[in-house]
Formats: structure tokens, sequence, C-alpha cells
């Protein structure tokens, strides 16, 4: 029992610390110096999005960006839909809306990666830009973004939300919602103090020659998800380019949140797969993955024990008061921050749910399989297809 009561109190201080570093973090906001006008390629993986990449094609032809300045490449990743049709339409009236028909993929290579390196080779543009298909982007992205692409910088990690502020959602979507804002919370605070962690596929930039020097995805290809946050540890562990987080606004991302409580933890299990590959690329933010698991999981194992053994109930006590402070501290800058203090009062629903969440969570996505885009996955891609065909529109 004393040895469970002193790991319990050495990972609530070590917890205590990372807080509070990306507390620390938050205070600084950073703003984009850029007024280059860089070539731009804006590059959407889509499968079966026939009911959506309307909107943010839409979102796109809006932008003040100048249309000669940048292009937008969809690939389509053998969507069974209307997704192609839909994209050639746009093109037909657009000339620098592409699309990019993938219809097959190497075996050793999770399909949406393949996707979006078939895209980057076709780019023209120095600046990736990186969007979803089901999110949206207000006029000024693409020059809010580009702000951050000082000559020395070589990753933009952009914010992203789960619905607009004000939108009606119910009460998965709002969980979601907060939750979400204290992820981009540490990755912010984290990317200011020069210590990377995470990004969101939703919304983020690096430049071409950034991607590749890493070699693209050829070192991670083999991992389903993560075509983002491996990236940035790719491009932080190999390159001497700078990571900026977007702290601007006009910057900021708005996607849609999973429908269901089953769709939203299928969908955190593939976020959790990449866990166990960061030990490679980064020691220092697999160990904190690994921390953060070890003490949801004292904890899952010590609040039981605490309601039959007195001699414990005081240590477990304050640990849970001291997670309590330092969780609201950083939920409220993270709140603060991106302007987001509506979803605040989800906070004792998201707190209580935590321990058991990320212990599931965590061990699901590792050891077990998800579902994405109709297919089923575990943390490697399996056996796939061969190889991969090129829309003559890109030629």
């Amino acid at each position: 029992m004393r040895i469970l009561a002193f790991c319990t109190i050495v990972l609530t201080i070590m917890y205590g610390c990372t807080i509070l570093m990306f507390f620390i973090g938050l205070l600084f906001r950073r703003r984009g110096k850029n007024v280059r006008r860089d070539s731009v390629s804006v590059i959407i993986a889509a499968r079966n999005e026939e009911h959506k990449i309307g909107s943010i094609l839409n979102d796109l032809i809006a932008q003040t960006y100048p249309n000669e300045k940048f292009q937008v490449i969809i690939a389509n990743d053998q969507s069974k839909d209307a997704t192609a049709d839909i994209v050639a339409r746009y093109s037909s009236r657009y000339s620098f809306i592409k699309l990019l028909n993938v219809d097959a993929y190497p075996s050793n290579y999770s399909p949406k990666k393949w996707a979006i390196q078939c895209a980057i080779e076709k780019a023209k543009g120095e600046i990736i830009l990186v969007t979803d298909a089901d999110c949206h982007v207000g006029p000024q992205w693409i020059e809010s973004m580009l702000s951050y692409f000082e000559p020395n910088v070589g990753f933009v990690i952009g914010f992203s939300q789960f619905g607009a502020r004000g939108q009606k959602q119910n009460l998965v979507e709002r969980y979601q919602a907060f939750d979400f804002m204290t992820l981009m919370g540490a990755a912010a605070g984290s990317t200011n103090l020069g210590f990377p962690l995470a990004a969101s596929g939703q919304n983020l930039g690096y430049r071409k020659s950034a991607f590749q020097a890493v070699g693209g995805y050829t070192h991670v290809a083999h991992r389903v998800s993560g075509d983002d946050v491996l990236l940035l540890q790719l491009v932080r562990k190999h390159t001497r380019y700078k990571i900026f987080f977007a702290a601007d606004p006009l910057s900021y991302a708005v996607s849609e949140p999973q429908p269901t409580l089953k769709t939203f933890i299928n969908q955190r299990k593939r976020w959790a797969s990449n866990g166990s590959i960061q030990l490679k690329l980064n020691p220092g933010f697999f160990l904190y993955l690994m921390q953060v698991l070890l003490f949801n999981a004292v904890l899952l194992i010590g609040i039981p024990l605490a309601i039959f053994l007195k001699q414990y109930i005081d240590v477990m006590l304050l640990c849970l008061l001291a997670r309590v402070v330092m969780e609201l501290a950083i939920a409220l800058r993270s709140a603060f921050y991106f302007r987001r203090t509506d979803v605040l009062k989800y906070f004792p629903l998201w707190f209580v749910s935590q321990i058991p969440y990320i212990v599931g969570v965590g061990l699901a996505g590792t050891f077990g399989t998800f579902q994405w885009k109709d297919r089923v996955h575990s943390a490697q891609v399996g056996k796939s297809k061969s190889d991969v065909q090129f829309d003559d529109t890109l030629s």
C-alpha cells in the first residue's frame, strides 16, 4: 500500500509539472510575420465525402488569397459515392481545383498517407496546407496560415475545434468540443515553448521541402493513422526548421464532431494507436504519454481501494484535489486562449470520465482495432492494394 501511495504522489507531481509547462506556454501568443505571397497547395484526402466536400470547396473558393497563387488538390481515396463527380464539376469551373484519383495503394502504406503523398508529388506550391473534407475554414484561412511561414519555419500547427461557438450540439458533441480544446491547448503550449508534441490533420501546414527532407511518409507509412502528428515529429527530429502554432483566430478551422459515443471512442482509439511509435520519434513525448496512462491507471485502481483502506484515502483525496486544480487551470487557460469559454461548463463531466476513458482508449488503441472510412484497422497496416493511378487533370 505504501508503494501505491508513493507512486500516486510521484505521478501527481510529474503530471503537475507537465500541466504547468503547458500553462506557461499558453501565456504566449505568436503572431505571423511573413508577408511573402508564396505559392500554396491545399490538399484534402477524401473518401466517400459526397455530402461534405462541396462545403469545404466553397470555403476555398471564397479565400481572399489570390487564386493564381494557390491550388486545391482533392486526393480521392477510392470513394464509392459521388465524391469524384462533385470535385470534377468544381474543377471544370475553377481551374485552381484539381482532382487526383488514387485508385490503389501499396500494401505497406496507410491509405490516407498514400493519398496525401501522391497529392504532394503533384503539388506546385512550396507551402502545403492540409485540412479535411468535413472541415470549414474562414475566407482568410490561407493568408493567416501563410503568415506564420517565416523563412526558417517548416511546419505550422493550426487550431481546429469540434463545432463553432454557439452551434447547436448534443452532449457527446459538446464533450468532444471541450476535450479537443484541452488537447489543442497542450499542443499550443508545448509548441510555444519549443517542444511541439501534437498536431491535427484538420488544420496544418508545412513546406514541401520539409516533407521531402524527411522522406515524406516513408518511415511511418505502416502506421494507419498519424498523417499529422507523426509527420510533425519527423520534421522536428530530422530538420532544423522551426515549428510554430498558429494562434490567429482567422486561421482556425471547424470540424464536425463524431455524432455518437461509439464513433467518438472509435476515433480516439485511432488517435491512440500512434502512441507506441513515439518511443522512436520523440522519447520525451512517449514518456509523457506513458506518464499520463500510468497516472490514470493508478487512480483507477486506487480510488476503489481507498474506499476500503482508510490509510490510503487521504493520499487519494489529496491527489484528486490536486488534479482538479491542475486540469481546471489548463482548461480555463485554453478556453480563453481559443475563445471557447462556452464549453467550460462541461468540465465536471469531462473530469469524472477522464480516468476510465484514458486507460480504456489508450490500451484499446494500442492493442485493439478501429474502423476508419469503412475499413477496419489495427495500429499498423496489413495487406492492402498495389499501385496508384493519377487523373490526367494534374498532368
